[in-house]
């Protein structure tokens, strides 16, 4: 799995703060990913990033393991529209450097924690080493986003908050219409989350969003909460 492939690429020897972080988020639930999933990713961030103090560190990972699971969802819900239907080739959505997390007006303005200032610039550095990993074809130059190329977004753990969860309205509608009701909570916390100002660094994540993925396709007749168990052969 590409995913994966990027992880395994990633240099830094396992440390003893490994074992303290597999602990830590091995023990939290994760709908759309298996248990392997979460203790190889885990294991490879955190010996990549043990450099860092374990508050940046584990929001990263946390983070990243969040990504992940929406990741699974727009790949089985969303992505084909974007490839297949944009209405706004061939920029789409990436129109512009959304990857940045923070812009100057955004510091002066918002007054970010440290912390959250610290993932903004941990995430700059993490989207370029995943970018140049995955990206199988050249940028598309100085026009919208620096990372999206002909063959899509290479960018799969380490999006911007506002990359990872926006909707465009055309998304937005397909949902509903393969859905139904089952997709308002879901498209909800997704446009939550792509308007807020980000202030701490749980704001970079929406709480309660993939568990309404789940329910979306839950509610298409899968069974709830078990529909994310039968994806983590997936994930």
């Amino acid at each position: 799995m590409p995913i994966d492939g990027w992880l395994d690429a990633l240099p830094g020897p396992e440390t003893g703060g490994v074992d303290h972080d597999v602990t830590l988020f091995a023990g939290r639930g994760y709908p759309l990913l298996s248990q392997r999933t979460v203790r190889r990713q885990v294991t490879r961030l955190s010996a990549h990033l043990g450099a860092m103090d374990d508050g940046l560190r584990r929001a990263l990972i946390g983070y990243s393991l969040y990504t992940r699971q929406l990741d699974v969802v727009q790949g089985r819900a969303t992505k084909h529209i974007c490839r297949d239907g944009c209405e706004r080739p061939p920029l789409g959505c990436c129109n512009r450097s959304h990857n940045v997390v923070f812009s100057l007006s955004d510091i002066m303005m918002q007054q970010p924690s440290g912390l959250a200032l610290r993932m903004g610039d941990a995430l700059a550095r993490l989207q370029a080493d995943e970018g140049a990993h995955h990206a199988k074809g050249a940028a598309m130059g100085e026009r919208g986003c620096p990372y999206l190329t002909a063959t899509g977004c290479p960018l799969r753990l380490f999006k911007s908050p506002l990359c990872v969860h926006y909707l465009c309205g055309t998304v937005a509608d397909a949902l509903d219409v393969a859905h139904g009701d089952g997709a308002a909570p879901f498209v909800a916390g997704m446009r939550r989350a792509a308007s807020r100002q980000i202030e701490r660094s749980t704001d970079f994540m929406e709480p309660g969003l993939i568990e309404a993925a789940v329910e979306m396709f839950g509610a298409d007749g899968g069974a709830g909460t078990g529909y994310g168990n039968a994806w983590q052969g997936h994930a």
